[in-house]
């Protein structure tokens, strides 16, 4: 068996699915730079491999909040009103009330919680510094992207989209390795 790419990741599951992640990344490689298929298909290949990559950003970063937070890092809290009691109706838009407002919290469904949410997590809690932050957001943008049912024209994948994307993908394998290493 081949040593890990992501030997720092201590949970065996996650630490496979990068590996597949990136082994089916590295597979798709010379099929970009062939040469031999047309302009959308070698775009398409791009595509895919910005959207794997963007999936390897995203389960390093999940890694990290997923191991160093805690339930209450995770628990977001919201006034609620609660025993509503109506003192005068005002109008059918507008009510004066009364009632108990109390803070609660309900923690995050981890698994729920895409790229963009885990970013600002991150950094909110200061463990994601803002220059990463806005590179990543760079990438999970072009990842987006691929949703055909809300654009106006065909996307074309560049080179360039690419390389941006393996180079975040490479600070964020750093910055993740440190925090375990």
């Amino acid at each position: 068996m081949e040593e890990s790419s992501f030997g720092f990741i201590s949970n065996d599951i996650l630490r496979q699915n990068l590996d597949e992640s990136f082994d089916h990344i590295v597979n798709l490689l010379p099929l970009i730079e062939s040469g031999t298929y047309s302009d959308a298909a070698t775009s398409a290949f791009r595509k895919t491999s910005i959207i794997y990559t963007a999936s390897i950003i995203e389960a390093l970063l999940f890694h990290i909040l997923d191991t160093q937070l805690s339930d209450e890092d995770l628990t977001d809290y919201m006034w609620k009103l609660r025993n509503k009691k109506v003192l005068h109706k005002v109008d059918d838009s507008h009510e004066i009330v009364a009632g108990d407002y109390k803070k609660e919290g309900k923690l995050l469904d981890k698994s729920k919680l895409n790229l963009g949410q885990i970013c600002n997590i991150l950094k909110e809690k200061e463990i994601l510094k803002k220059p990463l932050y806005e590179k990543i957001d760079e990438v999970r943008v072009l990842r987006n992207g691929q949703h055909i049912g809300p654009n106006t024209s065909i996307k074309e994948y560049t080179k360039v989209d690419l390389e941006k994307a393996f180079s975040v993908a490479s600070d964020v394998k750093t910055f993740t390795k440190n925090k375990f290493v």
